[in-house]
């Protein structure tokens, strides 16, 4: 030790205790209070700091800044949402929540009721944020057959309401993508909109330099900026959900809409798709589509067509024409789009299908043409489909119509990806996935897939309450949805959409009285008829590829030969009865 140390430390005895520098003690709670004001004084700087920028932001780029608020509300809207869903589900299906413990009828009403409120959170978000969000919700809308009811039905509000866009927006949007005025291209504007979809609406004007009268499509302007946000944002929220929810398999839903969206977007796009169709469908008098006259990434011009939705049964009394034979129109042309093109409609809803009596229609017995005609709009979201899928996707329907389970389980799993090797049961829950998978693509029990006794097969067959009964009953056990997601989660890409335009058809159906309850079996005979034609033409395809020496080529040939003759037999039938 230093003699300086020494000397200090005998000076610092050396002085009074009451005269030392005494430096303060703190306590505990001092200690902790201190520390909060410390917090609170960093949080104040920062937050000044971050005003600061801000309002330095808001005054140099008030567009810029504004976007970004909007982002970061819409962001911030869906994020709670998720949460209070995800604490929801976790709360009511707690361990103490099983069926085991409090009986599966109290078990249900407590899912139900989860599953209520979280649709009705979801569709809060849509509707506040609008665009993507609304489009999102009625694709839940459509899924009817692979969902909870709470949620299908919770969403299809969406179908039929949408924000629309202002006329000062719309003169704008002219002024910005145009460089022209609404008034140097339209003599009258209606600023009324005939229509309001999720991501457009409709508008009846008429052309400045030569009368015509148009139907104008124009894109809601805030999709330019909230769709790539909104985007990310589902595919966030869905990607959380799958973090808290190991056997939550809906990320396929948001990648379908990162995929297809974009396109959707792009009128140039659907203008091409729109003359593709045409073009297929070139001396067909019943299928009428639009004729389009000019098209910019956000603004379509095209024909204005008259009529009324196709599930306007009431419209149709009145022009006397018959739903029946609507269904059976629009079933051929689907069946056309799928078997023959491989250029698939992937949203016909309603409001994208409408019915329109035929102009200077003239009966005659020997005159197949028919008294009304089927106006297809929105050509924005189509899926093209290969040789090799088409074809496989004609032997599964073809085996179904005819109620082959053995057939059904080779070709459902040469279309169902689920993994390397085939698999009778789903490992966990004992569900033959081929049955489940022929049930979710046609919307029937598999107990009326495999009725071989009816004539045209058991999909010929009306819907019973009894299968109704079956159908509700799966759709509230776990092990099916769990399967049904499982499968959705796993199929191609083309089947996904493929799913969702079945459902959509089949709602078509259902909104004509066909296939419900009490209704005509020749109506489901006639639309099996005609799919099973289709089918078959796609068959015989195999036979023009293959060499005669080929099994493939007799294979498909016998295929055709059968198919054609119970068709055959069934329009026999079919012509006695009327």
């Amino acid at each position: 030790m230093s003699k300086f140390t020494q000397s200090f430390r005998l000076f610092s005895h050396s002085i009074p205790a009451h005269a030392r520098l005494q430096f303060p003690r703190f306590t505990q709670s001092q200690q902790k209070s201190n520390r909060g004001k410390t917090l609170l004084i960093t949080l104040g700087v920062v937050s000044a700091g971050v005003l600061s920028a801000a309002g330095i932001w808001s005054f140099y780029d008030p567009v810029g800044f504004k976007r970004k608020q909007m982002e970061l509300v819409r962001t911030a809207r869906i994020s709670m949402a998720i949460i209070a869903i995800v604490v929801d589900y976790k709360w009511s299906l707690r361990d103490s929540n099983s069926p085991e413990l409090i009986g599966l009828d109290k078990y249900l009403k407590i899912k139900s009721d989860c599953h209520q409120r979280s649709a009705d959170r979801l569709l809060s978000v849509a509707r506040a944020n609008g665009g993507v969000y609304i489009k999102l919700g009625q694709h839940i809308a459509a899924l009817v057959y692979l969902l909870p009811s709470e949620y299908t039905e919770t969403m299809k509000v969406l179908q039929d309401k949408a924000p629309k866009t202002s006329l000062a927006d719309i003169k704008a949007l002219f002024e910005k993508d145009l460089n022209i005025s609404l008034d140097t291209l339209f003599s009258d504007f209606d600023p009324n909109p005939v229509g309001v979809a999720s991501l457009a609406q409709v508008h009846r004007a008429t052309l400045r330099e030569t009368g015509q009268k148009v139907a104008v499509k124009i894109q809601h302007p805030s999709l330019e900026d909230h769709s790539p946000v909104d985007i990310r944002a589902c595919m966030n929220a869905v990607k959380y959900i799958k973090r808290i929810f190991p056997d939550f398999e809906f990320t396929w839903l948001a990648d379908e809409m990162r995929i297809n969206l974009p396109k959707e977007l792009d009128f140039e796009h659907e203008a091409a798709n729109s003359e593709r169709v045409k073009w297929n469908f070139y001396g067909n008098k019943v299928l009428k589509l639009p004729d389009i006259y000019w098209a910019s990434k956000r603004i379509l011009v095209m024909e204005f067509m008259e009529g009324s939705r196709i599930d306007d049964v009431e419209y149709m009394k009145k022009h006397q024409i018959k739903p029946s034979e609507v269904s059976t129109e629009l079933s051929k042309i689907f069946s056309e789009m799928i078997f023959v093109h491989g250029f698939v409609h992937c949203d016909p809803h309603p409001a994208n299908v409408f019915i329109k009596p035929c102009p200077n229609y003239k009966p005659s017995f020997f005159s197949k043409s028919k008294n009304f005609q089927i106006v297809l709009l929105d050509h924005g979201l189509y899926r093209e489909l290969s040789p090799e899928f088409q074809l496989d996707y004609a032997h599964l329907w073809e085996s179904l119509i005819n109620g082959n389970e053995s057939m059904i389980e080779y070709y459902a799993y040469r279309l169902f990806t689920y993994d390397d090797r085939p698999k009778n049961k789903h490992e966990t829950t004992g569900i033959h996935q081929h049955r489940l998978f022929a049930s979710m693509l046609t919307g029937r029990s598999w107990d009326a897939i495999s009725n071989n006794s009816a004539i045209g097969g058991g999909l010929a067959t009306a819907r019973t309450n009894t299968e109704l009964a079956t159908v509700a009953k799966n759709a509230q056990n776990g092990h099916f949805f769990k399967a049904i997601v499982e499968v959705l989660a796993n199929v191609p890409r083309e089947l996904l959409l493929l799913f969702k335009t079945n459902d959509l058809l089949r709602s078509v159906d259902s909104a004509l009285g066909v296939g419900k309850v009490g209704s005509q079996v020749d109506d489901m005979l006639k639309i099996i008829k005609v799919m099973g034609w289709y089918c078959a033409t796609c068959i015989r395809r195999e036979t023009e590829v293959e060499g005669i020496w080929s099994i493939a080529y007799w294979r498909g040939l016998f295929e055709y030969l059968n198919v054609g003759f119970k068709l055959w037999i069934l329009g026999v039938y079919l012509t006695i009865k009327m």
